[in-house]
């Protein structure tokens, strides 16, 4: 049997800097779509650094998650009437050039329903940190009053 060698899709230097004013922009045009939401969420350095450091990490990949489970009537309607209720977080991995994410294989740290469907789809790394527990904005300590 012949095995091929996966080819990296990632390199690590995905992403841009952004123009102040186009990002001003966007971010108004997210909270006028979704008026008394959350607008935006802060992680500390010490977070961010110990996934970064991890084996093989390239990057961050971030998934929108909310800790409120959606009832049937709102998964149903979701797609005509879509709006966020609940709470609000943002969940992040480790990820590798392959696009994998990384992720714990012990279960001791709380997986997200799309995190764990991922992993099994990619055959991804297991033996990474999940970060959460972020401060969101607005109701957080230190939210900026700026033009973002």
């Amino acid at each position: 049997m012949e095995t091929q060698e996966r080819t990296p899709v990632l390199t690590g230097r995905e992403g841009a800097a952004i123009d102040i004013k186009q990002a001003k922009d966007w971010t108004q045009n997210h909270r006028q779509r979704n008026p008394g939401g959350v607008v935006s969420q802060f992680f500390g350095r010490e977070i961010l650094e110990k996934i970064l450091s991890q084996p093989d990490c390239i990057g961050l990949r971030f998934y929108y998650a909310n800790a409120k489970p959606a009832s049937s009537w709102q998964r149903f309607s979701a797609k005509l009437f879509p709006r966020s209720e609940g709470e609000v977080h943002l969940v992040f991995t480790g990820v590798n050039h392959f696009g994998q994410d990384q992720l714990p294989s012990s279960g001791t740290q709380v997986e997200a329903f799309a995190l764990k469907t991922s992993a099994a789809a990619s055959g991804a790394s297991t033996s990474g940190t999940i970060g959460e527990q972020s401060v969101p904005c607005p109701g957080g300590i230190g939210c900026p009053q700026n033009g973002l």
